[in-house]
């Protein structure tokens, strides 16, 4: 296999959402951007209809909690939307397919995992009023609520908009890993849009390297460069893959950067020995 060839459509669609994502964290439009991801895996969708489709529940749940003071019957009012009457749910029988990383799809099936639905959930709640935003735990991404003059409230989005204690949310990353890793308060903190389209694009990425689909983790590595361009991890990543397509000249822009200003990283010396390598094929750099 040679280089990975982007088509005209995807590099358009990369700098629309390159355009996006630009700007303060907390004001990159989340929706939108994880649209434009979907679009890279489907070059005809229309990002301004699903924007209408989350629109029009936002509408929905802002008409059910107009005038209503109570944030417990707020909340509630978000679930039964979403939950009951719409029927999102989380993925439990094909947890790993890729559709349910792409926003479209999830609009469109009402399916899909953790960090799909709680970008959902935090669409629709602040379109309504409902300051909502998405808190990555280690292992599963949930939804938090900000409370005047109160405590936060933590959802469950995997679990039909279960309510959740703090404690619950530590229950939940000891379910996962055990005692391995140590519960930090810094967990129950809120993450930036940049930071939720990051763990979506990441597990989008790992699918597909899993898979074999390369072309697809080409695309995914873009769009995370796009994201934090000076990203050494994905620039590391774009390299191997790159050396593994048959682009040694590209592999080699990718992996020197790595070797220079990560020479301390554990991988440094293994990483430096396929710059090596790949030297040997390509030739020496130019002086």
């Amino acid at each position: 296999m040679t280089e990975p060839a982007f088509t005209t459509d995807f590099l358009t669609t990369l700098e629309a959402f390159r355009r996006t994502v630009r700007g303060p964290a907390n004001e990159v439009p989340l929706a939108r951007a994880a649209l434009l991801i979907a679009r890279a895996e489907r070059p005809d969708l229309d990002v301004d209809e699903y924007e209408r489709r989350l629109q029009s529940v936002a509408s929905t749940l802002e008409d059910r909690v107009r005038g209503v003071s109570s944030i417990d019957a707020r909340v509630d009012a978000a679930g039964t939307l979403l939950f009951d009457e719409l029927g999102f749910r989380n993925d439990t029988e094909e947890y790993a397919h890729p559709r349910n990383l792409l926003l479209d799809q999830v609009i469109e099936r009402r399916v899909g995992v953790p960090v799909t639905l709680a970008l959902v959930y935090h669409e629709i709640c602040q379109r309504a009023g409902l300051d909502a935003r998405a808190v990555g735990l280690p292992g599963q991404v949930v939804a938090r609520l900000e409370v005047p003059d109160g405590e936060p409230i933590f959802i469950d989005v995997a679990a039909g908009g279960r309510r959740l204690s703090a404690e619950d949310c530590r229950e939940i990353v000891r379910r996962i890993y055990g005692r391995r890793t140590a519960f930090r308060d810094s967990f129950l903190e809120v993450i930036t849009p940049r930071q939720v389209l990051q763990r979506l694009l990441h597990n989008l990425k790992a699918r597909a390297l899993q898979q074999g689909e390369e072309e697809r983790a080409a695309r995914t590595i873009e769009l995370l460069l796009a994201l934090f361009p000076w990203d050494l991890d994905e620039l590391r990543d774009r390299g191997m893959l790159h050396e593994r397509v048959g682009d040694y000249p590209g592999a080699l822009e990718d992996l020197e950067l790595y070797v220079r200003y990560r020479s301390a990283a554990r991988d440094a010396d293994t990483v430096a020995e396929t710059v090596r390598s790949l030297r040997r094929h390509v030739g020496p750099s130019p002086s």
